[in-house]
């Protein structure tokens, strides 16, 4: 965390205030819970959603005893999320550690994710408005639908881009969005600024998903904390096959991805093979249309020094490497 918000001032002592919130909130005398989020929080990711709702509150008069707390559902919300989905995924790491169900089992990993929703919910129910409490469950039910989706859709190749678009809309685009609205309304941010922060961070959210299934092809596995090709190894199809395949005038790579065949498949040729085609430089160009759209909102955003980290953040997420 720390790294990634060192040019923002003041961010890494909001969030560092924010995610002792979270140690608070979460606090259990159960052994299992304490032990599991103890070690989950000790590592914690990047932070970009409590921290987009703290620089969203910044367009308005921010009171910090009401935006931390929120900042905090929404990163347990987050963290719920990942712990369920490392289950689904059968992924054995996360963040570079054995993950929750790993060292737990599914069982009462499961458990650990719903014990997190229900302290995001009670969170929420203390320091938002029931609009904001009602977006936060339909942000829910989203999530849900959509990883519903995704797991029908393993090991099939023909997935389109416009389908592609609508998981990851529902899987990362729209808590980047709610982040920012409730950051930006709960700050009482003019209702035209609110809802433009709403648009810009939905478009930072789409520009940071399809960054973030390009590393799965291109990353360095010691900067990820996961191995290279791990979304393909679960059978999942994102934008650099999707957009490789339409090159593949051949059909070597089609053959490889059959749908008989895509789980036994050499993932190291799918992997060079998407890169050689053009998929991950069409998936960047993609990445950079979103964050095209995000910059030209934010343009249009007050000016001052909230504004200025807006911008820098949206540039800093095109260009990361993990």
């Amino acid at each position: 965390m720390a790294d990634f918000w060192t040019s923002f001032p003041g961010m890494d002592t909001a969030l560092g205030a924010v995610s002792e919130y979270i140690k608070g909130a979460t606090a259990s005398s159960n052994p299992i819970i304490k032990e599991a989020l103890s070690d989950l929080f000790a590592y914690p990711g990047k932070m970009l959603r409590p921290g987009m709702l703290i620089l969203s509150s910044q367009f308005g008069t921010p009171d910090p005893k009401r935006i931390y707390p929120l900042a905090a559902a929404i990163e347990m919300l987050h963290t719920a999320t990942l712990i369920h989905d490392d289950v689904i995924d059968d992924s054995p790491l996360r963040r570079g550690l054995p993950a929750i169900h790993t060292k737990f089992g599914k069982k009462d990993a499961v458990l650990i994710g719903d014990f997190l929703l229900s302290r995001c919910f009670l969170v929420a129910a203390e320091y938002t408005t029931p609009q904001n409490a009602i977006n936060l469950g339909k942000a829910i039910s989203v999530i849900c639908a959509m990883e519903l989706d995704q797991d029908a859709d393993r090991w099939r190749p023909s997935l389109s881009v416009r389908n592609y678009v609508k998981k990851i809309i529902g899987k990362t685009a729209l808590l980047f969005s709610l982040a920012c609205h409730v950051g930006a309304a709960e700050a009482k941010t003019p209702e035209q600024v609110t809802e433009r922060l709403r648009r810009i961070g939905y478009n930072i959210g789409m520009a940071f998903q399809i960054i973030d299934d390009i590393l799965d092809y291109t990353g360095n596995e010691s900067e990820l904390k996961k191995p290279v090709g791990n979304d393909l190894r679960s059978g999942l199809v994102t934008l650099p096959l999707i957009c490789a395949l339409r090159h593949d005038t051949e059909g070597t790579l089609t053959r490889l991805v059959q749908t008989e065949n895509f789980p036994k498949s050499d993932i190291a040729a799918i992997l060079s093979l998407t890169q050689q085609l053009g998929g991950v430089a069409d998936a960047r160009d993609f990445a950079q249309m979103y964050t095209d759209r995000a910059l030209r909102e934010i343009g249009q955003l007050p000016k001052g020094k909230a504004k200025e980290n807006m911008e820098q953040l949206a540039k800093k997420l095109l260009i990361r490497t993990y």
